[in-house]
């Protein structure tokens, strides 16, 4: 397997992993159909690249990276420094770590951009996989645009204690020298 950034080229692989994982393992994850239906329009084949690529709202400050297996991309994940956005690993290729090494290459970028936290909405699928990657539940499900989700985040803690003991320590050299 081969982690590498998302190219333009790649638009539609990515749809075809989003829209056979989502209607695999999500699809009933919705208040009202319709949501369900909409959600699956915005990467619907028929769509012309252009049109696809618009509807993931690709913008230059995304964290976006493919998975591939033998050429072909079996996962993806898209979000900003504070937010994941998306993650999605196609069936065949679950338990293979995919996800796992999607999520901690997202955490690493977005560490090296300044985050402290990141935050998700999780789908009901995915919450147990995100408590495994240390993710909390901030609420209870929640309605977004009409699916089901689970509102989580990762704070790194280990960041901010650095940062919190190095200004001790700085205030410790400061006491000593009065």
């Amino acid at each position: 397997m081969k982690l590498r950034k998302f190219k333009k080229s790649d638009i539609r692989q990515v749809a075809k992993v989003r829209s056979s994982s989502y209607k695999e393992f999500n699809s009933s994850e919705h208040f009202k159909k319709s949501a369900r239906d909409r959600y699956l329009e915005r990467t619907n084949s028929n769509k012309t690249d252009k049109e696809l690529l618009e509807s993931i709202r690709l913008r230059k400050d995304n964290i976006f990276y493919v998975a591939e297996e033998n050429g072909k991309i079996v996962g993806y994940i898209k979000g900003k420094k504070e937010k994941m956005g998306n993650l999605f690993v196609v069936g065949k290729s679950h338990g293979k770590g995919i996800g796992k090494a999607l999520v901690e290459k997202f955490e690493n970028d977005a560490k090296r951009q300044g985050s402290k936290v990141i935050k998700l909405a999780a789908t009901l699928y995915g919450t147990p996989f995100y408590e495994k990657m240390e993710y909390k539940k901030t609420t209870g499900v929640r309605n977004f645009k009409g699916l089901k989700v689970q509102p989580m985040k990762k704070v790194f803690w280990l960041i901010f204690l650095r940062i919190r003991y190095n200004i001790v320590d700085i205030f410790e050299c400061i006491f000593e020298i009065f």
